[in-house]
């Protein structure tokens, strides 16, 4: 869900990661004169004094938005979902739609069998962000990689995936890769300060980097301790607390700041990504979560102006090079000390390499950028299907109202459910 979505329902869900990819591709189409419209049924579990959310159609970060009835009861509220999704098919969706759905949910399954018979396969796509991982042995794991079997079976043989790689080990040989959308107003190039702040958030575990983190750090503090007073670590995001307690602790007395600022709402990020010179993506090449997607980070962080400091992993090293980011030649504390040694001791030609990142990551990654890339992908197959009619009937309660507002055509709705 989007932040009006919050404001309606007076509630602080999270915006995630996947929200604001797919406002960004449904944006970059929009800027190409074409109707696209995003149907989300919010994952509303968190919610202790709610059942149930009502459903509603709005302008959400400027977007035409569907959002479907949604229940708080864990399991149940997957197969009510499922429903929601079906019903809004039947009674919205019109033959000359494409459908996109985003990642492989499973209350997507009906909704998929639906629309390949309303549709025809090739015009109902998936959207791949993650790909399976063969480490998660529970049932959540064994459902997810269940769904993905079957809904390769519905959709279309062509997918939009995070990465190439991730196309590869899936065997998707028709895909458009988005590695991520840039932020719609970028954030113009300045100078490092007399203290380089580096900034590690995000979900922070062993396989995204949190003792390589660690270490490096203390490497830092202990082989460069005259650097230490032009340093400065700034922790976001969740997981790893007493790791990253204890390792503010240990290089206090060094004179290296690491200060921690997990589980904050989204303007507090935004204000700590603002006073931001370096950003890290420390995913661990050769682990399942380095191979089954794509480090988001690291387009957030270059077109908001930020280097990227990040280890080789999935797309990064076709992204950017050492003109463009600061990658690291092997994933070890020694490195990382190194690089961010490295980086304090010369400011200014790495903030050069950072405004060369933030142009290479606009070019490949822009909103419009992207936005061409979906439309020519999903028009391959919209093309050979009139467009005379409207993309959504003004049949639903509210529906219409929210879809009336565009004008263009043809509509690619993106399907999508935020964790």
């Amino acid at each position: 869900m989007l932040p009006h979505y919050n404001e309606r329902q007076r509630q602080r869900f999270l915006v995630g990661a996947a929200a604001h990819k797919v406002v960004g591709m449904v944006a970059g189409m929009r800027a190409h004169a074409r109707r696209a419209v995003i149907v989300s049924s919010p994952i509303v579990t968190a919610s202790r004094d709610r059942k149930f959310f009502d459903g509603f159609t709005c302008r959400d970060a400027g977007l035409p938005c569907a959002y479907l009835p949604a229940i708080s009861l864990r399991g149940l509220n997957r197969v009510f979902a499922a429903l929601c999704y079906l019903r809004f098919a039947w009674r919205h969706v019109k033959r000359e739609d494409v459908a996109v759905l985003y990642n492989y949910f499973p209350e997507y399954i009906p909704v998929a069998a639906w629309l390949r018979l309303w549709l025809g396969r090739d015009r109902v796509l998936l959207d791949i962000e993650d790909g399976p991982r063969s480490d998660e042995r529970d049932l959540r794991g064994f459902v997810t990689r269940a769904s993905l079997v079957v809904l390769k079976r519905l959709c279309s043989r062509r997918a939009i995936v995070v990465s190439r790689e991730l196309a590869q080990s899936l065997a998707i040989r028709d895909a458009c890769v988005v590695n991520g959308v840039c932020a719609p107003q970028p954030t113009a190039p300045r100078a490092f300060g007399a203290t380089i702040t580096f900034l590690f958030g995000g979900t922070i575990e062993t396989g995204t980097g949190l003792y390589l983190f660690a270490e490096g750090v203390r490497r830092f503090a202990k082989l460069y301790a005259h650097l230490a007073p032009r340093a400065r670590f700034v922790v976001s995001g969740f997981g790893g607390g007493q790791t990253l307690a204890t390792l503010a602790s240990d290089v206090a007395a060094s004179g290296v700041r690491v200060e921690l600022h997990q589980d904050i709402g989204p303007r507090e990020y935004r204000q700590l990504l603002a006073q931001a010179d370096v950003g890290l993506s420390l995913r661990l090449p050769g682990t399942e979560l380095a191979t089954t997607t794509f480090p988001s980070k690291v387009v957030e962080f270059a077109s908001q102006g930020l280097l990227v400091l990040s280890t080789d992993v999935s797309d990064v090293s076709l992204l950017f090079d050492e003109e463009s980011a600061a990658l690291l030649d092997e994933a070890t504390p020694d490195a990382l000390a190194h690089r961010i040694a490295s980086i304090v001791e010369n400011p200014d030609a790495h903030r050069r390499i950072a405004e060369q990142g933030q142009r290479v990551i606009a070019a490949s990654c822009g909103r419009r950028e992207v936005g061409a890339r979906l439309i020519e992908f999903i028009e391959a197959v919209a093309d050979t299907a009139p467009r005379a009619r409207p993309a959504i009937a003004p049949a639903g309660r509210d529906v219409g109202a929210a879809v009336a507002a565009t004008e263009h055509a043809p509509l690619a709705p993106a399907v999508t459910e935020n964790e």
